[in-house]
């Protein structure tokens, strides 16, 4: 279980960041971007912040994590 939370809340950490990561790309590009990109990035950074509610609180599985490491 342990290893499945460390996976899950990796993962999650990893989803979040990918706009945020895109956005300072195009930002940083000389050249324009699409307007299809900006809408997609636009759309995705809406639903980011959710990426943390499947399959449980990023707290919920930190303390299964702590847990299974004997931290709690």
């Amino acid at each position: 279980m342990t290893e499945a939370s460390l996976v899950k809340d990796l993962g999650t950490e990893f989803e979040q960041l990918i706009p945020t990561a895109l956005a300072d790309a195009i930002a940083s590009s000389p050249h324009p971007a699409s307007p299809q990109l900006l809408r997609t990035l636009a759309y995705i950074t809406q639903f980011a912040p959710t990426f943390s509610l499947r399959g449980g609180t990023r707290e919920v599985l930190r303390g299964l994590i702590a847990r299974g490491l004997g931290l709690r």
